[in-house]
């Protein structure tokens, strides 16, 4: 049997609340440019394609940025508690992420030193 689970951190965090974190952490400068959803539409219309070529990328992509526009991922009624049910703990906030530099790949662990 199938069970179907949200995952979604401990609160909503916007584009441009998640830059400025990464800008904090890496000490870089780092802004967000919100692209009218339009825009990104047309783009997969026009056939618009990921580095490696994998559509379904693409559609998730314009997938995901929707739902973004309809301000819905930035609703608190939109935070689920399936994390902790499936690990047993809280989600780790955004900062609580960007701080653990020992689990990161050796490409974030450049970008955070």
């Amino acid at each position: 049997m199938w069970k179907e689970y949200t995952l979604t951190g401990l609160q909503p965090i916007s584009d441009d609340d998640f830059a400025c974190a990464l800008a904090k952490h890496s000490k870089r400068p780092v802004f967000y440019e919100d692209l009218p959803i339009n825009m990104l539409v047309e783009k997969e219309e026009d056939g618009f394609t990921s580095v490696d070529d994998v559509d379904w990328k693409v559609r998730d992509l314009v997938g995901l940025e929707k739902i973004k526009a309809s301000g819905l991922e930035e609703d608190v009624a939109f935070v689920s508690h399936d994390i902790e049910k499936i690990c047993k703990r809280k989600p780790e906030t955004i900062d609580d992420y960007l701080q653990a530099t020992e689990y990161m790949t050796p490409l974030e662990k450049w970008i955070f030193k």
